[in-house]
């Protein structure tokens, strides 16, 4: 069988059976248990299309019966999981061509189920983002605060909670259609500084797309 669920959807079935598992957990009526059991499996399935049967199957719920079958199920999907194509060294020179002594991270260690590649490169303080989108790789470089503050703030991308030290404003420059001196702009949102962490919470890529297609002023078809 070959891989067929994204790396974020991986993480929003990941989500759903922490519901699950508070469920199980803390309800004593077994028919809210079922209840919510059939609402998540449909959950699951909604945001996948044209499943075949066989994946309906490996994806199907049923068999979890007890809050201690939740990581075995998820270590089981783990195999049918993928994330965006590698990329190479060149490849990332390419996105990024006016970032000038730019620090490639290393390739070998990277987790081959990401949704986006991200990376800080220290030298330049940027926060570096390449995701593929309809087969190109686009990036953005963010650059970093120069101050820290005590705010608490939401990652755009994953929607995770967490102080400045964790989750930062950062502002890409945007191409614009405009000519001559107008034609970049900067933009601001709140981003994890630690994409690993981000890629494993991520469960929608909309954001991350609508965010690149502006930065890098592409015409949607």
């Amino acid at each position: 069988m070959d891989s067929f669920i994204k790396k974020q959807q991986f993480n929003f079935i990941k989500k759903c059976l922490f519901d699950l598992n508070g469920a199980f957990r803390n309800c004593i009526d077994a028919n809210i248990v079922d209840t919510t059991k059939a609402c998540i499996q449909n959950k699951i399935y909604d945001y996948f299309t044209d499943l075949t049967e066989e994946q309906r199957t490996i994806l199907d719920i049923s068999k979890i019966t007890d809050p201690l079958h939740i990581d075995g199920y998820i270590k089981d999907l783990d195999q049918y999981v993928y994330g965006m194509p590698t990329i190479t060294a060149s490849q990332i020179n390419k996105v990024f061509k006016k970032e000038k002594k730019l620090k490639i991270p290393n390739l070998n260690d990277e987790d081959s189920k990401i949704v986006y590649l991200g990376w800080i490169d220290e030298a330049i303080r940027k926060l570096l983002i390449i995701y593929n989108l309809d087969g190109k790789f686009v990036g953005m470089a963010c650059r970093l605060p120069s101050t820290n503050s005590n705010n608490t703030n939401i990652c755009t991308l994953c929607n995770h909670v967490g102080p400045e030290s964790e989750i930062a404003f950062v502002s890409p420059i945007c191409k614009t259609s405009n000519p001559g001196l107008d034609s970049y702009k900067s933009i601001g949102f709140h981003v994890c500084l630690d994409s690993k962490t981000c890629n494993d919470r991520i469960t929608s890529t909309e954001k991350l797309e609508n965010l690149l297609i502006e930065v890098n002023n592409i015409k949607k078809k």
